[in-house]
């Protein structure tokens, strides 16, 4: 089933650089990541001070965790970060593109911000780094939330997804809207992609702008993400995904889609041979982007909560 989310995860590859491939150090330089942080002064106010820290996915940025951020400060009482990762969004871009070079970011940011510990949600991606930071930086991390990732791996559907996607939107640079404001450029695109599902007789549709990855100044539009991520993924996406292994103890949600491709309910026992104490809720009717469902809302807030 072609999924809502992937279309947000792959808008960005778009442009087809010359052949790269993902440099990796034997300890990945950390970068300064731009964020936003946010805590709400009321009754549910957190008795302690382990923040939440928000991490998106493949080509997408804190941006979309705009609302999702301020639901979960009020309703958990806690400091709530988003990020851009390396390469999105407004931080730096790196030749190092895999999931421990990303993972060392994280762990830059929590001691840039004097966090012991957080409490760490990531979607997608974001959750195949939230993994990597628990094996890896155990006491750094008091509860994971995982959006519908595996710990290791992807299943051969998600990829053949993935890929799908990239065909349908790999021309839309050459479309790129110019001398009009960002608001503009991103309805433009909306509506091209849209028109462009119509004609493979999905029923997806994209309905928020915002989702459009894309920076306009002075009238001048360019993609959000780091183009060099697309040759990465086509040669094989594998070669950035960092292979994680360990052991957290602690508590840790897999919260997943019943009709997503990336089938997060079948790998349940490789899950919990690295999180022994995980729980698993599949929601039902959602695909990779499950968020957007209140389900996962009282799901992850009861998570944070307990």
């Amino acid at each position: 089933m072609i999924t809502l989310s992937i279309l947000v995860c792959i808008s960005a590859f778009l442009q087809v650089p010359s052949l790269c491939t993902p440099v990796r150090a034997s300890k990945p330089k950390p970068v300064d990541l731009a964020y936003s942080c946010l805590k709400v002064v009321n009754a549910k106010e957190s008795k302690d001070d382990i923040p939440l820290i928000l991490v998106h996915g493949l080509s997408a940025s804190k941006e979309m965790y705009r609302g999702i951020n301020e639901v979960l400060a009020w309703e958990t009482g806690k400091k709530v970060c988003i990020v851009d990762m390396r390469n999105h969004g407004d931080s730096p871009w790196s030749d190092e593109l895999d999931i421990a070079a990303m993972t060392e970011d994280v762990k830059h940011f929590l001691d840039a911000i004097k966090a012991q510990k957080a409490i760490v949600f990531g979607s997608s991606m974001g959750g195949k780094i939230a993994v990597h930071l628990a094996l890896n930086y155990p006491a750094m991390v008091d509860k994971i939330i995982v959006e519908d990732m595996r710990p290791n791996g992807l299943s051969p559907e998600s990829i053949e997804e993935i890929l799908f996607y990239i065909g349908l939107l790999k021309d839309l640079d050459k479309v790129m809207p110019q001398g009009v404001t960002e608001i503009e450029a991103k309805q433009t695109l909306l509506q091209i992609l849209n028109d462009r599902l119509a004609k493979t007789n999905s029923s997806v549709r994209m309905k928020n702008p915002d989702l459009i990855p894309i920076k306009c100044s002075q009238g001048k539009c360019r993609w959000r993400t780091n183009p060099k991520i697309v040759q990465v993924v086509l040669n094989n996406i594998m070669d950035m995904w960092t292979e994680s292994s360990g052991r957290f103890d602690g508590p840790a949600l897999f919260i997943y889609g019943t009709e997503s491709n990336f089938k997060v309910g079948e790998d349940e026992s490789n899950i919990k041979k690295l999180f022994p104490n995980a729980k698993l809720v599949g929601v039902k009717g959602a695909a990779h982007l499950v968020h957007i469902f209140p389900e996962f809302m009282t799901e992850a807030i009861k998570f944070i909560n307990r």
